[in-house]
């Protein structure tokens, strides 16, 4: 996913150790990364940080990531925004048979529902690109730019077959996934954030639906 990569290398020794090396170490390895970036911030937790956390020696991580920077891309990989971005760059539009405004509705409330079950993932990738980390930076820029050229290919669809009327379909697609981030932004930094579980709050919901429908009326062919 990125191109620069933090070169630290392997420890190795003489004699190899044996090492705990399934996937539930891959887990305890996520789950106490995730943990530790969430409090110490990405740049500030060190691989030894993240071993003694989840229980295991430093040549552990490394038998699973190269590096700590492959280790917060499979964070990314693993909750599935990578996989969420593909689905949506192979939207097949030939059997598209819902109309934009329904288009837009959908995918922004996919995202939504996506951004909220992963909400401590989030809260890291946006402080830590706010603060200026290069790292969280690239990632989150190469996922924002990905959903928009994948949900301007959508609209671009619809502005041929006149249904709806834009003069930049890059420029209208940018404004529909900045609203999405935004909303969810603003949730994260209210009261009821700490409190959240469960499925995405109604008002957060409700919110981005009335902004995508506003958008949708906005650009929708007719008189």
């Amino acid at each position: 996913m990125a191109t620069a990569r933090d070169t630290t290398a392997v420890p190795t020794s003489g004699r190899k150790r044996k090492l705990r090396r399934g996937p539930l170490t891959r887990k305890q390895i996520l789950d106490a990364s995730l943990r530790l970036f969430s409090e110490k911030g990405f740049a500030r937790t060190s691989v030894r940080d993240i071993a003694q956390a989840a229980g295991i020696t430093d040549a552990a991580i490394y038998y699973h990531f190269e590096s700590k920077r492959e280790l917060f891309e499979a964070l990314i990989e693993e909750r599935g925004f990578t996989s969420a971005v593909e689905g949506l760059e192979r939207t097949d539009l030939q059997q598209v048979t819902v109309g934009p405004a329904e288009a837009i509705r959908g995918i922004a409330e996919s995202a939504l529902a996506l951004m909220y079950a992963n909400r401590d993932l989030m809260k890291v990738l946006l402080v830590e690109a706010m603060a200026g980390d290069a790292v969280a930076m690239e990632e989150y820029r190469m996922l924002v730019e990905r959903w928009e050229r994948a949900e301007a290919r959508i609209l671009r669809h619809y502005a041929a077959r006149h249904a709806i009327r834009t003069d930049d379909v890059d420029e209208l697609a940018k404004q529909l996934v900045v609203t999405v981030i935004g909303a969810f932004a603003d949730f994260l930094a209210s009261p009821l954030a700490g409190a959240a579980n469960g499925n995405v709050p109604a008002s957060l919901m409700c919110s981005v639906q009335a902004a995508m429908d506003r958008i949708s009326q906005g650009i929708t062919a007719g008189d």
